[in-house]
């Protein structure tokens, strides 16, 4: 089996005697270890629990679930939002009534300031190898970098499962990405999903399917990185993203868990059998050579690579000035993200440059976690001399709903976000990129890759 398969497989209900083998197209009901839900859906999935079991509805094991406040916390200083105050405030209040009623993990705002973007936060405290995790939000795949099994569902299907801790599952067919090598220094995991949007997504090869990522390339990349990769599994149109565990997954987990074992995470690993069939093939990527990718405005799929001999612009788009360079959002809001954009900053202020004129950079934390670390590193005093603008934890632009969305359709932006369906993040042109080229280009005035000498050339 595959990894998704094998997932599947061991959380499927009834006696252990039945828990043998699953393949693509079975629909079966599966045991879910835990899940979350935020401001935007949790007041829908407690409507359908009241309408469904009546006032006094309870469900089991509340502290394997979750509400977050992030989605609307910046949504009311966005003109398209500013009518809306109410109707949101209800949505806060709906959510916190759900949280006092039912007793999950609550993740709500305290004086304006969100613990973090769900996925992320998620991530961090308490998705683990070898879990079942769904959640009422298309990024929920971001926790597949932990070797488990997460994707997005809605509000009507997660009323269900964290009243009745199971869920009905399609097995999906899987798609496997052997990474072999190691990235050049210009690049991110970024570049190397925005690659596969361009080769793979662009196909249909990855729709529907579970992506799953391994091979000798895997052990190079961080767990901030893996989870890049399984967080946009949802611009592939696929099912979810999945990674092999290694000791970069032990390593990671241990920093972050208390009273937790290699043994027991070691137990827990989820790796592909010898061979397991995968229905969209076997595709082998080196990473070395990957090149900085921005995918044109509309569709992340359209992407373009750099061309190594042209320096540091991308060849095919030209010369591409730009109005807004915004890094964060649950896909570069992480700590890996925030150690990109502190050296490029260190770069430019070596060689005594601030953000470009006529350019607003922003860079919003993916969580608290991240924004202390930024502190503990010195990195938030050098983003402040540089002129970044920083916002606290949440989302924000990304969904169009804070600081960095565009005003006007002639306004160009460069972002580390996950999508930029036309008018998603305002009115304007929107380029995705990686978190080194937005952060590179927010100094430049124009699209530009990394490299470190950009700056000094």
């Amino acid at each position: 089996m595959t990894m998704i398969e094998k997932l599947v497989s061991n959380k499927l209900l009834g006696d252990d005697k039945t828990r043998k083998f699953v393949k693509p197209g079975d629909a079966v009901l599966a045991q879910v270890d835990g899940g979350y839900s935020h401001e935007f859906t949790t007041a829908q999935v407690h409507t359908f629990l009241q309408e469904e079991y009546g006032d006094d509805y309870k469900i089991p094991n509340p502290s394997k679930f979750a509400v977050f406040e992030d989605h609307l916390l910046y949504a009311t200083g966005v003109p398209r939002f500013g009518k809306f105050t109410d109707k949101i405030q209800t949505l806060r209040d709906m959510q916190n009534l759900f949280q006092e009623y039912t007793g999950v993990r609550d993740y709500s705002a305290k004086d304006g300031v969100s613990p973090g973007i769900c996925h992320q936060v998620a991530r961090e405290e308490f998705i683990d190898v070898g879990d079942f995790i769904q959640a009422t939000d298309s990024h929920t795949c971001m926790g597949g970098a932990s070797n488990a099994l997460a994707y997005g569902v809605g509000s009507t299907e997660y009323a269900n499962l964290i009243h009745n801790q199971f869920a009905f599952v399609k097995v999906p067919e899987s798609i496997r990405f052997e990474l072999m090598g190691e990235l050049d220094p210009g690049c991110t995991a970024k570049d190397v999903i925005l690659h596969i949007l361009w080769r793979f997504a662009a196909e249909s090869d990855t729709l529907d399917r579970s992506m799953e990522f391994g091979g000798p390339g895997l052990a190079s990349l961080s767990m901030d990185e893996r989870a890049t990769l399984c967080n946009m599994a949802t611009e592939c149109s696929a099912k979810t993203g999945i990674c092999e565990a290694d000791d970069v997954t032990v390593d990671w987990l241990l920093s972050r868990r208390e009273n937790m074992e290699e043994e027991n995470i070691r137990s827990r690993f989820v790796l592909p059998d010898e061979g397991a069939v995968y229905d969209g093939g076997i595709h082998e990527i080196d990473l070395s050579e990957i090149r900085p990718m921005v995918a044109h405005p509309g569709n992340p799929d359209e992407g373009v690579p750099s061309d190594p001999t042209n320096g540091a612009y991308i060849d095919e788009l030209g010369v591409v000035p730009i109005d807004i360079a915004y890094a964060g959002s649950c896909t570069a809001g992480k700590d890996d993200d925030f150690s990109y954009y502190a050296m490029v900053c260190e770069a430019a202020l070596r060689e005594g440059l601030v953000i470009a004129d006529g350019v607003d950079c922003y860079i919003q934390f993916g969580s608290k976690s991240v924004k202390d670390l930024s502190l503990e590193m010195g990195w938030t005093s050098i983003f402040e001399k540089v002129g970044v603008k920083l916002i606290d934890p949440g989302c924000g632009a990304c969904i169009g709903a804070g600081p960095g969305v565009s005003d006007n359709p002639e306004q160009v932006t460069v972002s580390a976000i996950n999508r930029n369906f036309q008018g998603r993040s305002g009115p304007g042109k929107l380029y995705l990129a990686s978190p080194l080229t937005v952060m590179t280009s927010a100094f430049t005035g124009k699209i530009t890759s990394w490299h470190p000498k950009i700056f000094s050339q």
